[in-house]
């Protein structure tokens, strides 16, 4: 199911968003990195970001904002190195695919702590933007280009790469968005972070639930929200994939052998879908 402006649970889902994979590049005022025929341009960076969410990000998810805000140099000058270089503007920074997907998770989880931190304290990220567009009204620069939240997770992170467990990464600020990580992401091992991301949410009973007495297994509102990316991108190195996958197929190697079994004797099991708490994912707010 493609979400709709109803439904998205980071800002609304332009269907007529222009490719911005095709859009020419508008390069930042820095000039490439010119390198010598023996000598390939260095590897962009995420150590800035990497010591920002370390400093500021608990084992929870939980972001210290107030004290982010009070001490924001790094994650500007890391926000200034996102406006200087991307996958597009400067493609020999970024050796493989899932260099780029890396950059852009990173890129999306950053434009997100700045967003906040220049309105905090707020409730919710729902009370920053002019007419409550926080994902579709605020411009954030990367590799010279000028993003929404929006234009950057559904245009390029989602068309581009087609990776359902992106949505255990991003994180938009929410109390029910699964939990930012204290790390940044890299791409030297990135598709073991992302296993790991679908792992936790999947056993996280605020995301993924079965009441057995009800006969209903409830799911996290982004399964439904982005339904479509986790069945008609369905990983194709699966044993035996089915014909015409499921949620719960999509779900099922990643959850505990009580669920496994309920859902196996009940693969018809209603699905209800959580309320989603907007609630900003802040260490004060508990």
């Amino acid at each position: 199911m493609k979400p709709t402006k109803a439904q998205s649970p980071r800002g609304t889902v332009r269907l007529a968003i222009t490719s911005l994979i095709s859009l020419p590049l508008m390069c930042s005022g820095l000039p490439a990195v010119i390198a010598g025929a023996d000598q390939a341009a260095a590897p962009f960076s995420h150590e800035l970001f990497d010591g920002v969410l370390h400093a500021y990000v608990n084992s929870d998810g939980r972001v210290d904002y107030a004290g982010l805000k009070a001490n924001r140099d790094s994650l500007d000058a890391y926000i200034d190195s996102l406006g200087s270089f991307s996958p597009r503007s400067h493609p020999d920074r970024f050796p493989a695919p899932r260099h780029e997907l890396a950059y852009w998770i990173n890129a999306y989880n950053a434009f997100v702590l700045k967003g906040v931190i220049d309105e905090y304290p707020v409730a919710t990220v729902m009370d920053i933007g002019e007419e409550s567009g926080f994902f579709s009204r605020l411009y954030f620069q990367a590799g010279g280009d000028s993003l929404t939240l929006d234009e950057l997770e559904h245009g390029i992170i989602r068309q581009r790469y087609r990776e359902p467990r992106i949505h255990f990464a991003v994180n938009c600020a929410a109390v029910s968005c699964p939990p930012l990580e204290n790390r940044a992401f890299r791409g030297e091992d990135l598709d073991l972070r992302l296993e790991a991301a679908l792992q936790r949410f999947a056993g996280d009973p605020r995301q993924v639930h079965i009441d057995a007495g009800k006969g209903l297994l409830h799911l996290s509102k982004i399964m439904l929200w982005f339904g479509s990316d986790f069945v008609e991108w369905f990983p194709s190195d699966r044993d035996d994939p089915p014909a015409d996958p499921t949620l719960i197929d999509y779900l099922m190697p990643y959850l505990n052998a009580e669920q496994t079994a309920y859902l196996r004797q009940k693969p018809d099991v209603a699905i209800s879908f959580k309320d989603y708490d907007w609630t900003l994912n802040d260490r004060l707010a508990r």
